[in-house]
């Protein structure tokens, strides 16, 4: 009998590496940050649970949608994991620069940011479980970072606190790009196709929220 020979095929290596590439920025980020905070408030909490369930869903990410997806049947369960995992770390975002904004500055309607938030992550979890479509998760970004963080940030710009602000909104404009990159199918020859640019844009949008969060202890404004 012939032995049978066990040949390990990678697909889409460049946006499989682009995928970890991500996931080494958030586990850099959240080691970092954690030795950074040994006794982490309820906000910095959220703030690293961000940044670990994103390293986590990149690993999902590069593996059962990318590397290895043509294990998987149709249907698109292979993705449930990645997908789940992205819409639950975006949502620890604003509700981490909610409790910084509030912590610096009493927020009335901290609240009701929250609220909203929780409940708008749990309609895009059902709805992703529901469709298996990706289409409710970018929906859930844009909520996130533009509705829920974004004025927030712009709250700490005003109050002073405009270094750790200026970083974020960067990393949040550089995400507008993304969008724009899918649907012109944007790509660099063909050593990387619109997939792998937009992964790098968010390695480095990791890295600058990475950077704002270092300031959040700084003890004084950031100018």
């Amino acid at each position: 009998m012939n032995p049978i020979a066990l040949r390990l095929i990678i697909q889409e290596p460049m946006t499989a590496t682009t995928d970890l590439l991500i996931a080494a920025v958030s586990f850099y980020a959240w080691f970092r940050l954690r030795r950074k905070w040994p006794s982490p408030r309820s906000h910095e909490q959220l703030y690293l649970l961000f940044f670990l369930i994103m390293g986590i869903s990149t690993i999902f990410g590069a593996f059962l949608n990318h590397a290895f997806a043509y294990f998987f049947p149709p249907g698109n369960y292979n993705l449930l994991p990645n997908w789940l995992t992205n819409v639950l770390s975006v949502c620890c975002y604003p509700l981490a620069i909610a409790g910084r904004a509030d912590q610096l500055r009493p927020l009335p309607s901290r609240k009701i940011w929250v609220t909203a938030t929780l409940v708008e992550t749990i309609v895009v979890l059902a709805l992703t479980l529901w469709k298996r479509s990706y289409l409710f998760g970018e929906i859930h970004i844009a909520i996130c970072l533009y509705l829920f963080s974004l004025p927030l940030l712009i709250r700490l710009w005003k109050d002073g606190h405009r270094q750790e602000a200026r970083l974020a909104i960067i990393a949040i404009a550089l995400m507008s790009f993304i969008p724009v990159i899918l649907v012109t199918h944007f790509h660099i020859g063909s050593f990387m196709i619109d997939f792998d640019i937009s992964h790098v844009i968010i390695a480095v949008a990791m890295y600058l929220y990475y950077r704002a969060g270092l300031l959040w202890r700084s003890g004084s404004k950031n100018e």
